[in-house]
């Protein structure tokens, strides 16, 4: 988490007026992914006016989803930068693109040190199912 909010805020330098959408529910244990991000954005300089805070979404496609409502009703939203893991790009781009909305990739350092080839080779892997999956989720949906 502390990557993906650090590329945000390293993406957010070429913008002339940031707004940071972070999103994700409560887990196991309160308080929300959402509100955890939010606190390290301010705690990197952001302003609290800058940040706004999607706390329903349970997976990449609610939130995909909760997200594009909230950015349909901001005008003048021409594209958003995506700030998530490596291997978690494809799949959030994809997903953007399927309910209208134009990314960019965001600065985000890779976590594949971190977590070990095996494990970034399953999360690889488990991406290339959940694209497939999210997207005929999408596509009966409409």
């Amino acid at each position: 988490m502390k990557r993906r909010v650090a590329g945000a805020l390293r993406s957010a330098k070429t913008s002339d007026a940031p707004c940071f959408l972070v999103t994700g529910g409560i887990g196991r244990y309160p308080p929300s992914e959402a509100s955890i991000m939010k606190r390290l954005l301010l705690d990197g300089g952001a302003l609290e006016s800058s940040v706004v805070l999607e706390e329903t979404a349970d997976n990449t496609l609610s939130s995909v989803k909760a997200c594009t409502q909230i950015i349909h009703s901001i005008r003048d939203v021409r594209s958003v930068t995506v700030c998530t893991d490596v291997y978690h790009l494809p799949r959030s781009r994809w997903l953007f693109h399927l309910y209208g909305v134009k990314t960019r990739a965001g600065q985000v350092a890779s976590g594949a040190r971190e977590a070990g080839r095996a494990r970034w080779l399953y999360y690889w892997v488990r991406e290339v199912a959940a694209v497939v999956w999210d997207t005929l989720a999408v596509i009966v949906r409409r």
